[in-house]
């Protein structure tokens, strides 16, 4: 960054000359001092956002905010800590520094335990720490740039900055709490947090209560937010019920008019990641009016902000008790309730319901979604399908029956 032509030194015009080149500050500042006795100073900052690992803050420097802190929670283990960014069209010159942990008076000692100026000196002026965590704790990064450092507050930088925590360990949450991008780890849906501000939740994961004895924990997924949603069609009279289909596109479901549901939607900007039909396992007399429900059910997986369209024709969100729990069939017939070869869904379906039945669960509304776009699956008999096997269990001893079969809850925002 181009310094101004007078140089202010501790409030003093010394001179008026051509600027002189930008040195890197090699140690922490010389004037701590006179910068600490200033409203906003290395160890006085403005109070920030709180940081966490691998999770991106962006902030600004004002003519009132020169220093500012954001506290993080570490867990041992080293850190990158990484700041750049603008002040217009150029670099902007940062610095960096570190205090902590944390102190019981709440207070974070100083001098700072790591500091940096420019990260490559003559080529990146931002700033980049390496830092081995002395203990599990609380620290405070303090980011300010350079013109700061020389004349704040009479005149200070205007850049906006980037600042980043990443842990050198692969394991999620090894160097304290942290987030995860879509498709990354997590194991709460505070950990999920995508760039582009999208909602996402943690699913998959495995956590033992507090105060529990823990013989098994499993890292979740972060997903996009969606919604399970569910309609009674009539005979003849749905939304999508004159929506012209093609035999491939009838094709690419083996049930009911899913295909007729989805192009319907899909004209209307919504994309489903599944559908599917739920009947039920004791068949019941239906009028055929077009004004009757047909007797089966619509379940359809859709993304979080695209139920409200579904909503508008009278979709509801699916949140049964006991919860909706599912399975993911495999290839080869080698699912435990297939006796014999099966050429529909409805005779795959009785099947299912003796299994659950000689086993005791109550299951009187079950049946078989599909992946809304074809996916790739492998030909393994040990290998998924891709389809998936919903149940709605009548009691909760039905559900705990079901979990032990290996059924899990299907996600209800």
């Amino acid at each position: 960054m181009k310094l101004s032509a007078c140089l202010l030194a501790f409030g003093v015009v010394v001179g008026c000359s051509s600027a002189p080149a930008k040195e890197d500050v090699g140690n922490a500042p010389f004037d701590l001092d006179q910068l600490d006795a200033k409203e906003d100073s290395p160890t006085r900052p403005t109070k920030g956002v709180d940081a966490r690992v691998a999770e991106q803050i962006t902030d600004k420097f004002t003519s009132s905010h020169g220093f500012i802190a954001h506290q993080i929670h570490l867990g041992g283990g080293r850190v990158d800590i990484d700041v750049s960014g603008l002040e217009g069209s150029d670099p902007l010159d940062t610095i960096l520094y570190v205090y902590g942990p944390k102190q019981a008076n709440g207070k974070f000692s100083t001098p700072a335990i790591a500091f940096n100026d420019d990260f490559e000196p003559g080529f990146n002026v931002g700033s980049h720490i390496v830092l081995d965590v002395p203990r599990d704790g609380d620290y405070l990064i303090v980011v300010s740039s350079y013109e700061n450092y020389i004349y704040f507050p009479t005149h200070g930088s205007r850049g906006e900055y980037k600042l980043t925590v990443k842990c050198q360990s692969e394991a999620f949450g090894a160097c304290g709490p942290a987030v995860s991008g879509l498709d990354g780890q997590c194991w709460a849906d505070a950990d999920c947090v995508a760039a582009d501000d999208s909602a996402l939740h943690c699913e998959g994961e495995v956590v033992c209560a507090p105060g529990t004895q823990c013989l098994f924990t499993r890292v979740g997924t972060c997903v996009e937010d969606y919604a399970w949603m569910t309609i009674a069609p009539k005979q003849c009279t749905n939304p999508w019920s004159q929506t012209s289909v093609d035999a491939s596109e009838v094709d690419t479901f083996p049930v009911g008019d899913l295909a007729q549901v989805k192009k319907h939607y899909g004209k209307a900007g919504v994309t489903f990641d599944e559908l599917g039909q739920l009947t039920r396992a004791e068949p019941m007399a239906n009028c055929q009016a077009c004004g009757c429900a047909r007797g089966d059910k619509l379940l359809v997986k859709v993304k979080s902000d695209q139920a409200s369209a579904l909503a508008a024709d009278g979709w509801v969100f699916s949140a049964p008790t006991p919860e909706a729990v599912s399975i993911a069939p495999k290839q080869c017939g080698s699912n435990p309730w297939e006796t014999s070869q099966t050429t529909t869904v409805a005779e795959e379906l009785e099947q299912v319901d003796t299994y659950l039945a000689a086993e005791g669960a109550n299951v009187p509304t079950r049946g078989f979604t599909f992946p809304a776009e074809p996916t790739p699956t492998c030909s393994s008999c040990a290998c998924a399908r891709g389809d998936r096997l919903v149940a709605f269990p009548a009691d909760q001893n039905a559900a705990g029956i079901l979990s032990s079969l290996g059924f899990s809850a299907v996600y209800v925002r």
